[in-house]
Parts: C-alpha cells; sequence; structure tokens
C-alpha cells in the first residue's frame, strides 16, 4: 500500500501556499494562480510577511500563524531559507510539502549540505516531501493544482494516463502534447530531486488508483531499481501497463573496470535489459512515449505482429513496407474472406500495403475495405498511412470507427499536418503521427513485444531467490586473494570450476624444459599464455600463442612470448601451457554489477559480433531459463548460435553464471569469461580464458 501522504498531494483538503506572490510572471506567482482557476474547493492560505492579501486571498506572515495545519504545503521561498520554513511547517504539524525551490544538490557541494539539512528536518518531523527542484503534482480528476508547473493551468482532459517526471520542463511539454492529443489524464507528478519521495512512491500510488490504466514515467534515473521492477511485476497483476522514457541513456555505468563487460554494459543499457525483463514498454521519444501511453491506455493489446498498411500513394506503399521490414514488423497477408467482403475487388489491386488507388471514388469502397480488414483475424494491427488524397477526411473516419467496431490495435501516419485529420483520428484515441514515421513503429514494435512478453509471463518461471553467500570453498579463495584487484589464473579456474563450469587444463612452466614437459603431459595441440599481474585482456597484448602442434613451434613460441611478456612488464613472466580444445564458435560471457540494478549478465558472440557490432545482450540476475533463451534469441548472431546446436549447452552456462553472479554480489566487482569455447561434435562449452575483478570497497567512490 502507498502512504496515505502521498494521497494528501493529490487530494488536499487544504494549501498553505509559502512565498506566494501576487505576479503571476514569477514562479512564485503560479501556485496560488493554478489553484484559483481550478476546481479545488478547499482551504487555501497565501503565506507571505509583506502582504495581506492577494488576489483577493487573506494573507499570513507566517506558516506559524497560520489558524490549522494545512494538509499540504506548497514552498516558493529562496533555497536558503528552505530548511527554515519546512521547520516551521513541521511545528505547525504539516505532513505533506511541496518544495519548488532549486539550489540543493543539483546546483553543487553548497546545495548538496542544504539539501541533506532539509531532509534531516523532514525526517525529524515525518513529513513527506515532493522535491525539491520541483513543479509539484496535479489531480487532474479532480481539478487539484499543488505547484507551478504552467501545464497545471491548461485545459487538461480528465482520464486514465498518469505522468510521474524527473523534469518540470518536459513535464509542461507532455500537458501540451496531452491537449493537442485529446489524451486523458489521472494525475501529474514533476518531483525534482526526490529527496524523500521518489518515482517508485508515486508510480505505487498511481497502480493503487482505479482510474489510472497506464503509468507513464519520464525518468533520469532510478533511486531504487529492484522496487521499480516489483511495481512493474505488480502492474501486470492489476492489469496495469508502466511506459518509460529515459533520459541519459548514453551515461555509462559507475563501476569502471578493465573487465569486458563492464566497458558495454552502459548502465542505459542495463537499464533497458530491466525493462525489457519485466515487461516494461520503454521508448526513446516524447512522441512516441505519449502515443505509446495513449494506445495502451484505449486500445487492446495485439495478438501478434502481423500488420496490415492502408495507404493513400503507390510509393507510400512501399515506404511503409521498407519500414515494416526494418522494424522487424510482418505484413499480414488479406484473407480470402476479407477480399470477398470487399465491392470491386476485381479492379482493386488488393495486397498489403493496400493502395486505395482509383477504387477510392467508388460508393461505399472507403466503408467496406475498412471494415473487411478491421475484421479480418489475419491481421494483428492496423496503419493508416495518408497522403493528399481527395476523399483522405472520409477514409480516415471509415478506418477510425472500423478500427473501434472490431477492437483491432490501430495507428495513423499523416502528411499533410491538417488539424482536421488529427481530430479525427483523436477523438477514436488512435495515435495520429504528423509525417513522423519512425516513431510510429517503435509505437508499434514496442507494443507488439508488451503483448508476446503478457502472453508468455504466466508460462514463465519465477527465477529462485538464492543465498547472498557464496559457496565455502569460493569464499575461502576469496578471502585468501583479499586486496588484490583481479583474482590470479589458478583460483580464477577453481573458483568457476565450483559453479560447473569447465576450463582448460593447463600447467604452470617458468622455463623451456617445464614447457615442454608440461606439453607432452597434456598432449599436442596447446597454447601458451602469459600471465602477467592485472592485465585484462591478455590477447590483446599479444600474451596468448597461436595454436602449436610440436615442440619445435613450442620453443619459438615460448620464446615470443617471454620477449612480449618482458616489454610489457621489465621483467619475465610465467606462462601457462594450456591444452587446446577444438571449437566451432567463441562466446563472451560477463558479469558486471549495475549501481541501480544489482548484478547483470552479458552474453554475446565473440569476435567483432560483440565490441564491433554490439552484438550482445544483458538481462539482470537471477535468471531464468526463459530469460536465458530470451537473451540467447535476441542476438542477430542467434541463428550462428542455433545452428552450431549451441542453445542448451549457453542456457546452461547462463544460469550457472546467474547463480555465481547473485552469490558473490558484493564479493566481486566483475567477471569476464571471454572466451568460452563451443563444440557441436560431440556438444561441449569449455572456459577458455576468464577474468574475475575483486571488489575492493576502499577504492570505490562514496556518493
Amino acid at each position: 500500500m502507498s502512504d496515505q501522504r502521498v494521497r494528501l498531494l493529490f487530494e488536499p483538503q487544504s494549501i498553505a501556499i509559502v512565498g506566494a506572490s501576487s505576479d503571476p510572471a514569477k514562479a512564485s506567482g503560479l501556485p496560488l494562480r493554478n489553484v484559483l482557476q481550478s476546481r479545488f474547493s478547499g482551504k487555501i492560505y497565501p503565506v507571505n510577511p509583506r502582504a495581506t492579501e492577494i488576489s483577493g486571498v487573506p494573507c499570513y506572515p507566517s506558516v506559524t500563524d497560520l489558524p490549522e495545519a494545512p494538509d499540504v504545503a506548497v514552498l516558493m521561498v529562496d533555497a536558503r531559507l528552505s530548511p527554515e520554513v519546512l521547520e516551521e511547517c513541521g511545528r505547525k504539524g504539516v505532513k505533506a510539502a511541496v518544495i519548488g525551490s532549486a539550489g540543493f544538490a543539483e546546483s553543487g557541494a553548497e546545495g548538496q549540505e542544504r539539501q541533506a539539512q532539509l531532509n534531516a528536518i523532514a525526517k525529524q518531523y515525518d513529513i513527506r516531501v515532493c522535491g525539491p527542484n520541483c513543479h509539484g503534482t496535479f489531480n487532474v480528476i479532480k481539478g487539484i493544482p499543488v505547484g507551478y508547473d504552467h501545464s497545471f493551468s491548461l485545459p487538461l482532459k480528465p482520464g486514465p494516463v498518469a505522468i510521474a517526471s524527473h523534469s518540470g520542463a518536459l513535464l509542461g511539454v507532455l500537458g501540451h502534447r496531452a491537449v493537442q492529443a485529446n489524451q486523458g489524464l489521472s494525475y501529474l507528478v514533476s518531483n525534482g530531486n526526490e529527496m524523500d519521495l521518489d518515482l517508485c512512491d508515486f508510480v505505487e500510488f498511481f497502480l493503487e488508483d482505479e482510474t489510472t490504466k497506464v503509468v507513464a514515467v519520464l525518468m533520469e534515473g532510478l533511486k531504487n531499481g529492484p522496487r521499480f521492477l516489483d511495481l512493474a511485476r505488480r502492474s501486470h497483476e492489476l492489469k496495469k501497463t508502466i511506459v518509460v522514457l529515459k533520459v541519459g541513456k548514453s551515461e555509462r555505468g559507475a563501476i569502471t573496470t578493465m573487465a569486458h563487460t563492464a566497458r558495454m554494459a552502459g548502465s542505459g543499457e542495463v537499464y533497458e535489459a530491466a525493462f525489457r525483463q519485466v515487461g516494461i514498454i520503454s521508448t526513446d521519444t516524447v512522441e512516441t512515449f505519449l502515443a505509446t501511453a495513449q494506445l495502451a491506455a484505449h486500445q487492446p493489446v495485439p495478438r501478434g505482429g502481423r500488420i496490415l498498411v492502408m495507404t493513400s500513394s503507390g510509393a507510400g506503399a512501399s515506404l511503409m513496407a521498407d519500414k515494416a521490414s526494418e522494424y522487424g514488423l510482418d505484413l499480414a497477408d488479406i484473407s480470402e474472406e476479407a477480399k470477398a467482403r470487399i465491392p470491386e475487388r476485381r479492379s482493386a489491386i488488393l495486397t498489403n500495403p493496400f493502395d486505395t488507388a482509383g477504387a477510392s471514388r467508388s460508393p461505399g469502397f472507403l466503408s467496406a475495405v475498412c471494415e473487411a480488414f478491421a475484421a479480418d483475424t489475419a491481421n494483428d494491427c492496423l496503419l493508416m498511412f495518408m497522403g493528399p488524397l481527395a476523399v483522405r477526411q472520409e477514409y480516415a473516419r471509415n478506418f477510425a470507427a472500423a478500427s473501434e467496431k472490431f477492437g483491432k490495435t490501430a495507428a495513423a501516419i499523416i502528411n499533410l499536418s491538417e488539424p482536421e485529420m488529427r481530430d479525427i483520428f483523436q477523438q477514436h484515441h488512435i495515435p495520429v503521427f504528423d509525417g513522423a514515421t519512425d516513431a510510429c513503429f517503435k509505437m508499434l514494435r514496442g507494443y507488439i513485444d508488451h503483448g508476446r512478453f503478457l502472453k508468455t509471463r504466466n508460462l514463465r518461471r519465477q527465477a529462485e531467490t538464492r543465498s547472498s553467500e557464496p559457496r565455502t570453498a569460493v569464499a575461502a579463495i576469496l578471502k585468501t586473494h583479499a586486496g588484490m584487484s583481479m583474482l590470479p589464473h589458478a583460483p580464477t579456474v577453481d573458483l568457476l570450476k565450483h559453479y560447473g563450469f569447465q576450463c582448460a587444463d593447463y600447467r604452470f612452466a617458468s622455463n623451456d624444459d617445464e614447457a615442454g614437459d608440461a606439453a607432452r603431459n597434456l598432449g599436442f595441440p596447446v597454447i601458451l599464455k602469459g600471465m602477467v599481474a592485472d592485465v585484462a585482456h591478455r590477447s590483446d597484448a599479444g600474451l596468448v600463442s597461436r595454436k602449436i602442434s610440436n615442440e619445435a613451434e613450442l620453443r619459438q613460441e615460448l620464446a615470443a612470448l617471454e620477449e612480449r611478456a618482458l616489454k610489457t612488464t621489465n621483467k619475465p613472466a610465467a606462462v601457462s601451457v594450456e591444452k587446446y580444445f577444438p571449437h566451432d564458435l567463441e562466446v563472451i560471457l560477463g558479469v558486471n554489477y549495475d549501481a541501480t540494478f544489482g548484478p547483470v549478465i552479458l552474453c554475446g558472440l565473440g569476435g567483432i559480433f560483440t565490441e564491433i557490432l554490439k552484438d550482445y545482450a544483458l538481462r539482470l540476475a537471477p535468471l531464468t531459463e526463459d530469460d536465458a533463451r530470451d537473451m540467447l534469441a535476441s542476438l542477430k548472431a542467434f541463428p550462428i548460435l542455433d545452428k552450431a546446436a549451441a542453445i542448451d549447452s549457453l542456457t546452461d552456462a547462463l544460469l550457472r553464471l546467474s547463480d555465481l553472479a547473485v552469490e558473490l554480489n558484493g564479493k566481486i566487482a566483475a567477471l569476464d569469461i571471454n572466451p568460452l569455447g563451443l563444440r557441436s561434435d560431440p556438444p561441449a562449452g569449455l572456459v577458455l580464458d576468464a577474468k574475475i575483478h575483486i571488489r575492493r570497497p576502499e577504492l570505490e567512490i562514496r556518493t
């Protein structure tokens, strides 16, 4: 259950506005203006020691002088005065506050200190705070604005979408776009710095609200990643949808080890992986974000990914076919039953994408074709791509009516930017894009993927909750090497074996004779590796030999390896002689620990596929078998893996790695198995090289 004081921020019976101004051109003048122009019927208490009344409302010199403790206090005073005013609110008995002032943690060390002081006061008096540096809240259903966002004064329509945003400026943009799109909203909140209440608190409140069907979240980051994912899982139980626009995706993760995994798993990518794993619809533009929320609030989830496109031109049909292919959407066949419902079907070219051509002027044709396609079970979604057709408004009305009549997911792209055309679609809650082809296809792709997630959700096994304590022998290995940045080769192999990984057999050698003995004991062919401390990528440093088939090659490669090692470290290096493992494919597996979500698993085909072509997949641990298989299926290289019969063995390896990641959380910083060699005949997988970076808390930056 959400905190009832969160509800106070949206349903107060009394509001105090501290620092209220009579000048609506100032931010401090907007909260009072907004509430006076709203449907709010409760008590309003402006507070300003330099005024006796503002806009006809009696004004009080201080919070202490108020006749009662208001449900909510809106602080619009200078940041330096905010702690003093919040303490006054606490003594008065205020239980919820919106702090609109800037100048806190977002503004440097002094602001951070000021915010810490503010937070201590809020905790002392048990005040729940939205902000600071925020625009406040708006209950659109009841018409109660508590803040100064300019969108709070817009003619917003009540409806089923709630929006939570870190950004106040973008919240205003979304409010304007919602008005233009005829999208009804239930609640708005801009919560700024999240000193106290965070996005999760507001998302939880919105999920519990009966009028809200879709929770749209514009985020910069999360204070509590696991809680947000739990709320996403709960949203499915409540038959509600969470749509996210995450900004700042290019930001790199906080852990900057040398492991391949940490280099590739940037924090934005981890967010995307987390959203996919729990069925959150992720978007990347304001247009797609709001349109997806509108789609999810009013239209059914498509049964599959077969799309039927209706256009008004041949070139438009070709463009739509190209875009469908680009976004992985299947162009549906037109069933014989649908064709039979269309008059003049012999003269019309019934293909998908469908171009009306000259038949559009025939009486009854547009109505018949729209109903035939909307009723056709051979497609799952309808898309209209409309250009300068003489009867375009009639076409749009028939398309919208038929989609609604038969409950078919629908969207529209218009190219002439005509308000009349937009209005036709928006009256039926059909997302409409002014020529924004990619934004539309991204929206459809995301909603189709969401439908597939929901279809399989009940069939998925829940990830098992495992102990966070490492196995006894593993704990001993890590304890023995505490203080090191990277685990040496031998204990790395031992640790991986405790989790069921098979590793290449090896022997250490310090000279030619020992290397020869090792090679003969292991059996040719072999390879050599230079064991140089803290070198994460031996192959990049030239410390891995080619395949060695005899003793002459062994002596030659050993001399070359020793020379390269000496250049790298200025001292002789130990050499590992390893049994060569013939294999068909090389795969990289990895573990990284994200500051927001915890253990993250990475998988990708080795070589150029992973780092140059960026073909890798991320998921949060613990993994289920379904998660592991989804990871592999999402790779562009999946057909290669599938052909090599590697899916089952890789799935098993990912689940073992997941166990390791969960159990060693807090003990290691990252793990890089690169490569894991895979052989199809007979099936086998072997760790050919691995690095484990040990967590060293004394070196971590504390925030």
